[in-house]
């Protein structure tokens, strides 16, 4: 049977592999039973999460890298391979070895599906030129859909006696094998080949465009950006769970804000990706640290249905960060070599992964419990933020990066 191989084949297979390198978004299922089972404390257990941001964070910029050079489907295949072998390696990680989940889920896991996100968006981006906004959002915003998909699926394993938490990465592992060994043979330029003369173009390009960037000031200021966007949802996140039972939501509840938050992270990137089609990123972005602000600042105190709508809320702004920052690499740098400037921005999420932690578990209890300081410092951030993008405009020298780009400020 002959591949149907088009824009809509393409970009619906995109979105499977995100949906299935998805499955950092759902590590508050993980949590306590981890703790539980490892009898480790929540900060230990949180730093998986955290180390999980950092290393994707690098396989999405050398997967980039990779995929400027010789397209998607290698950097796919490799990506895919790691993070399905991380998987199945975490399930074998002894009870008196936590500290090998560093190596196996935060490293190996998120360093290969770095590799997918990146080759993903670029891929999509590249089917469809008129609208890569939606494009890229819609294929992004699989990564919040999969909370929704994988939240009942990864709790019924766990609660299964049969199964339980190791046996659970194990399976995952398998199935995701599948899905990711399915969408690889879609991932591919349109008529491009890697090696022909167009290619070897692009990288040669490639090299021009890394030094432009750096020798940029908007670079910097993006980074910075960057940095400060994920801290109010970093704050939360591993503890969602927990500091949701604390504010007074069922065990019920707190399975379907966790299912909901999946969905609003989904509407963030692509409602946000959407928006960055008729404004600037800019100014999308500018929207989302203002919503960071009410969201981290109000959860500080806010109890039962409350606390249920902001951390939906926050979850829709960071997954609006997420779905714009490919914008925000074609606005400020342009639209060629898009891999290889995406992947530089996303060095500031790396160093955010890094830093977070250390921040946050500074201010928290020793025990790693969350003060009132934390959400202070976080809404402290936000409006950094957005004071830093509001300074950095796309200048005459950024626009010049790409001659077909320079979107005008609006």
């Amino acid at each position: 049977m002959k591949l149907i191989i088009n824009k809509y084949s393409v970009l619906i297979a995109c979105a499977a592999a995100m949906l299935a390198t998805g499955v950092h978004y759902v590590w508050s299922i993980f949590q306590s039973p981890v703790m539980e089972y490892f009898s480790v404390t929540s900060s230990n257990a949180s730093l998986v999460f955290y180390l999980f941001v950092s290393f994707n964070v690098v396989g999405i910029i050398i997967g980039g890298r990779i995929c400027d050079h010789v397209g998607p489907r290698l950097p796919v295949l490799i990506g895919s391979l790691i993070y399905v072998a991380g998987l199945i390696a975490s399930s074998f990680v002894p009870q008196d070895q936590f500290k090998l989940l560093y190596l196996t889920y935060s490293g190996m896991v998120s360093f290969g599906g770095g590799f997918v996100y990146t080759c993903a968006i670029s891929c999509a981006k590249m089917w469809w030129p008129e609208k890569q906004g939606v494009a890229g959002g819609f294929v992004v915003s699989m990564l919040g859909a999969s909370t929704l998909v994988l939240t009942p699926i990864i709790t019924a394993l766990i609660s299964n006696p049969s199964i339980g938490l190791m046996k659970s990465f194990r399976v995952l592992g398998l199935s995701f094998l599948v899905v990711l060994a399915i969408t690889f043979w879609f991932m591919q330029y349109p008529d491009v080949e890697p090696g022909s003369a167009g290619q070897s173009g692009q990288n040669v390009r490639s090299k021009e465009t890394t030094i432009k960037i750096l020798r940029n000031k908007s670079y910097y200021l993006l980074m910075i950006c960057l940095i400060i966007g994920p801290f109010a949802y970093n704050t939360v996140n591993p503890l969602m769970k927990i500091l949701g039972a604390e504010r007074g939501l069922s065990e019920t509840v707190l399975g379907s804000m966790i299912m909901v938050s999946g969905i609003a992270s989904a509407t963030g990137r692509l409602l946000f990706g959407k928006m960055c089609d008729n404004t600037s990123s800019r100014n999308v972005f500018s929207v989302l640290f203002l919503v960071s602000f009410v969201c981290i600042l109000g959860l500080a105190f806010a109890q039962g249905r409350l606390f249920y709508g902001l951390i939906l809320l926050l979850t829709c702004a960071y997954g609006g960060i997420a779905g714009i920052t490919p914008m925000l690499a074609v606005d400020y740098f342009g639209s060629e070599n898009s891999g290889t400037s995406f992947g530089m921005l996303m060095i500031a999420v790396l160093f955010s992964g890094l830093l977070s932690p250390v921040i946050i578990s500074a201010i928290a209890t020793p025990e790693g419990k969350l003060t009132v300081w934390n959400f202070i410092v976080a809404a402290i951030l936000s409006i950094v933020g957005l004071v830093v993008i509001r300074i950095n405009r796309v200048n005459k020298d950024t626009a010049a990066l790409d001659t077909n780009t320079a979107k005008a400020e609006k």
